[in-house]
């Protein structure tokens, strides 16, 4: 029996000091590794849109515009930074594939591609990652855009006077935004991750393809002046809010903005409609407030649908135009309807509605809806 014992203590002395000694020889050996690499796209034949895709497993990509002349229609600009510990005698090309495999002329796609990680590597046990790839693309060229990462963030900047086809912006893992002034885009446009938030600021655009902004796990917010959104606007998110913003934009198709579980904030000013529409804001438990100023003509009725099943529903409402009108109609399982009395607004039950509703040539019409919650409206119209 004392031999036994014996056994054991050598062993586990043994133990401990291999394991000590590989800490050390960890932190002994532990350094970066830097590379950056430049790839610049000049097509012999070029196309009046040019297709350009922009791939990477890890990593931040930043999309941006020349601001001096340049000859080339593209410059990717990729900066690596890997660091931790077992990484003497290591290069890059033990993380990622050789830059040489980066860039398919054919297909005009750039691919960052981390190699498999090899488990009896410690190096890759305990390394990090600080990617960067800066994305440069010219002002006088149009381009179709699809730039995604698995794990990292997008971010896109457009100056003026820029016209861009498709732009399509993914995230696995990581947030997406983008800052577009007096930008035409002719295609859609699609702002996407699983995790993480998407933001748009736009101003004194136009966007004649559908604006998509979808996250599974985060907030989705926009910000949007003076732009015509021609084809609508569509905003989902599973988990997070939803932060809606439009001023003097022309909306040419419905407004949805859909949540599982979170708020949702919506306001608008002196909107005008290419057509009548829609206005859906829904989520499952959260509330929603909206704002809606008109003092201008709309041009067009919308139809909006107000839904929660836990949650409160506040709206503020406010026109003075004599041929606009307004209607609220509320109803709420649990919870209490309340309507702010105002000489312009009659109260008739559950349905609110402005004194001149029946002789407006142009009409905002709400659906207010909650489970368990409560509704609340603030009217204003135009003295009859």
């Amino acid at each position: 029996m004392r031999n036994y014992n014996i056994a054991i203590i050598v062993v586990v002395v043994l133990l401990g000091g291999a394991g000590l000694g590989f800490v050390i020889t960890g932190f002994a050996t532990a350094g970066v590794i830097e590379y950056d690499y430049n790839i610049s796209y000049d097509p012999s034949s070029p196309n009046p849109i040019e297709d350009l895709k922009i791939n990477a497993d890890i990593g931040k990509i930043f999309v941006q515009y020349n601001s001096s002349a340049t000859s080339h229609y593209a410059s990717i600009d990729v900066s690596i930074k890997v660091s931790g510990l077992f990484m003497a005698g290591k290069s890059y090309t033990d993380f990622f594939k050789a830059s040489s495999d980066w860039w398919d002329e054919s297909t005009k796609t750039f691919t960052l591609e981390v190699l498999p990680e090899v488990w009896f590597d410690p190096s890759h046990w305990f390394s990090s990652y600080n990617i960067n790839i800066t994305v440069t693309l010219r002002t006088d060229v149009v381009y179709d855009l699809l730039a995604s990462s698995s794990t990292g963030s997008i971010e896109m900047y457009v100056p003026e006077n820029v016209v861009l086809n498709r732009t399509l912006l993914y995230s696995s893992t990581g947030s997406v935004s983008m800052e577009a002034t007096n930008v035409t885009f002719d295609g859609q446009v699609s702002l996407d991750t699983s995790t993480g938030s998407v933001s748009m600021d736009a101003t004194n655009g136009i966007f004649n393809g559908l604006v998509s902004m979808t996250t599974s796990t985060g907030s989705s917010s926009i910000f949007a002046t003076g732009t015509d959104f021609m084809e609508g606007y569509y905003a989902k998110t599973s988990t997070g809010s939803l932060t809606l913003n439009f001023t003097s934009c022309l909306m040419g198709d419905n407004i949805d903005g859909l949540v599982s579980t979170g708020s949702i904030a919506y306001r608008s000013y002196n909107m005008v409609y290419t057509k009548n529409l829609n206005l859906n804001l829904e989520t499952s438990t959260g509330g929603i407030n909206a704002y809606v100023y008109q003092y201008n003509n709309m041009n067009a009725n919308v139809t909006s649908h107000l839904e929660t099943s836990t949650g409160s529903i506040g709206v503020l409402y406010r026109d003075t135009l004599a041929n606009t009108g307004v209607r609220f109609l509320s109803s709420t399982s649990t919870g209490s309807i309340d309507y702010t009395s105002d000489s312009t607004m009659e109260i008739l039950g559950d349905l609110y509605q402005s004194l001149n509703y029946g002789t407006a040539t142009q009409k905002y019409n709400f659906s207010l809806t909650t489970s368990t919650g409560n509704v609340a409206v603030d009217g204003e119209s135009a003295q009859v």
